[in-house]
């Protein structure tokens, strides 16, 4: 099956991760290596798997995390590193490409009391200025701006901009211009906030062009942006709609999404009600280079889909 939005185009490829059954709720997050290969997570264990653009399983490795939901890299000098943001386990770690644990940072370092619940979500680094930007999406929504020393620097809520942050899902350093920019998806406000490399607001996309946006990646001068309910949106280097792909918001209607109910009212797993072209809940994304896209699914068991560029 082929899609379009603009002029750009996409083959479908169904299952494309050659991965065992899972039965897990899959809720983690994608990314790109530096050696083109992608970084996911495991929907049953917190561990992390590295595949190949065909969805050859190269290496698994179990980071000290108790869930991956959101998973960043980063490169200093000609080393790479590992950062997970683990809701459960209210800490973002800095590990190697093996799991080795090399930092952590918890509430503590962020200024909150011992009652606070921490749950962030995920984090960008953003070597050219060096900042780390975490967002704590399912607690307090505010995001947090450190330096490499892991100094607190900045926290941004959103009040500076159109509104406070309603569940800041995804942070994301957008290169593509000539200074850096911090992007944000404050998904339950159905709209985008972006800052500047220092946390300072630029401006919003919160003019009905996105509905839950839930996680970004870029290829060429085009944004990619995955909402949960339940589609792509490609934007141009303007954040001017390009077209959506795979709009599968039906989906969201139905009884127990993400997931389906039996008729004993028992939570199944949804992949046999999901047709091909159709995306149930995106959230984890990336694209790569060329302008493939892979998708990984909130759900029983994880959907995996590569948009392939035509």
């Amino acid at each position: 099956m082929e899609l379009s939005a603009g002029e750009l185009k996409f083959k479908w490829i169904e299952n494309w991760a050659k991965l065992p059954s899972m039965t897990g709720f899959s809720h983690h997050g994608f990314v790109l290596s530096k050696d083109g290969n992608l970084i996911t997570g495991h929907a049953t264990e917190p561990r992390i798997l590295t595949l190949s653009t065909d969805g050859d399983l190269l290496k698994e490795v179990c980071p000290p995390v108790e869930t991956t939901h959101g998973i960043c890299l980063s490169v200093e000098g000609d080393n790479e590193f590992l950062w997970i943001a683990d809701i459960d386990g209210q800490q973002v770690v800095k590990c190697t490409m093996e799991g080795e644990l090399l930092h952590k940072i918890t509430k503590d370092d962020l200024g909150y009391s011992g009652e606070d619940n921490f749950k962030p979500t995920t984090l960008a680094v953003d070597s050219e200025n060096q900042m780390i930007w975490i967002t704590d999406g399912y607690s307090s929504g505010k995001i947090f701006g450190l330096n490499f020393d892991y100094k607190l620097i900045k926290t941004i809520d959103g009040s500076d901009g159109v509104g406070k942050f309603n569940c800041p899902h995804w942070v994301f350093i957008d290169t593509r211009k000539e200074k850096n920019e911090l992007y944000v998806a404050d998904r339950a406000s159905n709209r985008v906030q972006i800052y500047d490399a220092k946390g300072n607001y630029l401006r919003a996309i919160d003019d009905g062009t996105l509905e839950t946006p839930s996680v970004f990646s870029t290829f060429g001068n085009y944004m990619v942006i995955g909402e949960l309910n339940a589609r792509l949106v490609i934007l141009d280097i303007n954040d001017k709609l390009v077209g959506y792909l795979g709009d599968g918001k039906h989906h969201v209607q139905k009884e127990g999404w993400p997931n389906r109910k039996d008729a004993e009212g028992v939570t199944i797993c949804p992949l046999d009600d999901i047709p091909v072209g159709e995306f149930n809940s995106p959230h984890g994304m990336v694209a790569d280079k060329d302008g493939n896209i892979y998708v990984s699914e909130w759900l029983l068991g994880d959907r995996f889909t590569k948009l392939q560029a035509v």
